[in-house]
C-alpha cells in the first residue's frame, strides 16, 4: 500500500479510523473516590463495539482497488462500521452518566476523540463517495454479494 496513491476517501476513513483506535485506549472516565482516583479506557463495555466498529470500517478502506473510491458494497460497510462505532461511543457515554451515585467522575479526552472519529469516519465515507452510491443501493449491493457466495 503506498500511501501517496490512496484515494481521498479511503486515505481519509483510514486515518479516522486508526485515530479511533488510539483513542480507545485512551482514558474515557476518571473517578475520584476519597483522595483514590482511576481512570478506564474504552476497552469495556460499550467501547469495544466503537473499537469493532473502528477496526471493520478500516478494513473496508482498505478492500477492493485503492486508487479508487470505495466499492458500493465496501462503501457500506464502512457506513454501517462508522455508525456502529458513533452508536458505541454514545452508549458508553450514557452508560457512564446514568451510573454516577456521589463519585466525582469526569469525562476522559479519549471519549471525545473516539465521538469526533466515529463521526469523522461517517462524514468521510459519506461526503466523498461515489456519485450514483446511495444507502439502499449499498444494502441492495451487499445483500448480492452475500447471496453470489452462499451460491458458491
Amino acid at each position: 500500500m503506498n500511501f501517496q496513491t490512496l484515494n481521498k476517501q479511503r486515505k481519509f476513513v483510514l486515518i479516522a479510523a486508526l485515530l479511533g483506535i488510539i483513542a480507545c485506549f485512551l482514558p474515557w472516565v476518571s473517578v475520584s473516590v476519597f483522595g483514590y482516583s482511576s481512570s478506564v479506557n474504552g476497552m469495556h463495555s460499550w467501547g469495544l463495539m466503537a473499537f469493532i466498529g473502528f477496526i471493520g470500517s478500516g478494513v473496508a478502506a482498505f478492500l477492493g482497488d485503492q486508487t479508487k473510491p470505495m466499492a458500493q458494497t465496501f462503501w457500506f460497510v464502512a457506513l454501517a462500521c462508522g455508525a456502529l462505532a458513533v452508536l458505541g461511543v454514545l452508549l458508553y457515554f450514557l452508560n457512564v452518566s446514568g451510573s454516577v451515585g456521589g463519585f466525582g467522575v469526569s469525562y476522559g479526552f479519549g471519549i471525545f476523540i473516539a465521538a469526533a472519529a466515529a463521526i469523522g469516519v461517517l462524514a468521510c465515507a459519506y461526503m466523498f463517495r461515489n456519485p450514483g452510491d446511495s444507502i439502499k443501493g449499498g444494502f441492495d449491493s451487499l445483500k448480492q454479494d452475500i447471496e453470489d457466495k452462499a451460491k458458491t
